[in-house]
């Protein structure tokens, strides 16, 4: 069954890799949806009637949008943006307040950039801050600027119910596309990448492993139950090590998005688990296990350990591998 976050991340990867106007339409359907659900009026100004430097604005709110994508990011991306941005928001001032246009009045002016697979530029200049503010010195107004990517629209989808997130997915042609399966792979890679930087982390800090304890679960008896001997001394290792996948899960996942997100980490690791277990038993099915997970992985060596932790923790929850007789 498709969640919430999977249609979040889908819809969230169609716009990044759209550009020029049908990035614009495709936000603009994101935006008419979301203002619906809030019980806003959402106008999207047809572009064939002139340049009026409004891409679509919430009438009750009284909030502009301005939206660019280029279609390739360049090594002046930083300076684009601020031209862009510059001479946007100065003509869309004066057609509000000289020529008395969309209802002579503005509270918010969003910025949204394609960035792809980019995070924005640094603005340690506070470029944008003294852009606004000269602006609003020369109209004696103000109001709020800023310049986003498509992490602020995947905030306005978390705002959403599944229903318009199905709305959306179908407006934008996506809903076919969402495979369940690799996005739960996607997770497991994203999550076992956090997991090896918290190990590193643990390394270059030299943590006392007793500082934060983890509480077992299993006893060592489950590894001999499962044939595990030769790799008993492996995993009773790691669960000395599991309050570092604890405190990930604590600080990272605390978001109820997060919290389905992990789920569906251990659904997958314990789907492959009951896969392997058609032909593999014991020492060759705990290997087979971390072999599987890390198969598409490129440099494999550095995901193999955080991908045991993972495994030995559910191990310990007793999700996978035969269970320990309850006397």
């Amino acid at each position: 069954m498709l969640t919430k976050y999977d249609y979040i991340e889908t819809i969230a990867l169609e716009l990044k890799s759209t550009t020029d106007y049908n990035f614009q339409y495709k936000i603009g359907e994101v935006l008419k949806v979301y203002s619906k659900y809030k019980n806003w009026t959402y106008e999207m100004p047809n572009s064939s009637g002139g340049d009026d430097k409004n891409d679509g604005w919430i009438v009750e709110e009284k909030r502009f949008y301005q939206i660019y994508s280029p279609q390739q990011l360049r090594d002046s991306l930083r300076k684009d943006i601020q031209e862009k941005f510059q001479e946007d928001l100065e003509k869309l001032l004066k057609l509000i307040y000289v020529d008395n246009k969309w209802n002579g009045d503005i509270n918010d002016f969003i910025f949204i950039v394609n960035t792809m697979d980019r995070n924005l530029p640094h603005d340690s200049t506070r470029y944008f801050d003294n852009e606004k503010e000269r602006l609003e010195s020369l109209y004696g107004i103000t109001f709020n600027a800023k310049v986003v990517n498509v992490d602020y629209i995947k905030d306005l989808l978390e705002e959403m119910e599944i229903n318009e997130l199905q709305s959306i997915s179908a407006r934008l042609r996506v809903t076919s596309i969402i495979d369940y399966n690799a996005l739960s792979a996607k997770f497991f890679y994203e999550f076992i990448d956090i997991l090896n930087e918290g190990i590193q982390r643990k390394f270059r800090e030299r943590i006392d492993t007793e500082s934060t304890s983890y509480e077992r679960i299993s006893s060592p008896r489950k590894i001999v139950i499962n044939n595990l001997e030769e790799v008993s001394q492996e995993i009773e290792g790691i669960i000395l090590e599991l309050n570092i996948l604890e405190d990930i899960i604590s600080t990272v996942y605390q978001d109820i998005d997060y919290a389905d997100k992990f789920e569906r980490i251990v659904s997958y690791t314990i789907k492959t688990y009951e896969t392997l277990t058609n032909n593999y038993s014991g020492v060759e099915l705990y290997h087979k296990i971390v072999e599987n997970l890390i198969s598409y992985t490129e440099f494999k060596r550095s995901y193999e350990y955080p991908a045991k932790i993972l495994i030995v923790y559910i191990f310990d929850k007793c999700d996978i591998f035969e269970k320990e007789e309850v006397s």
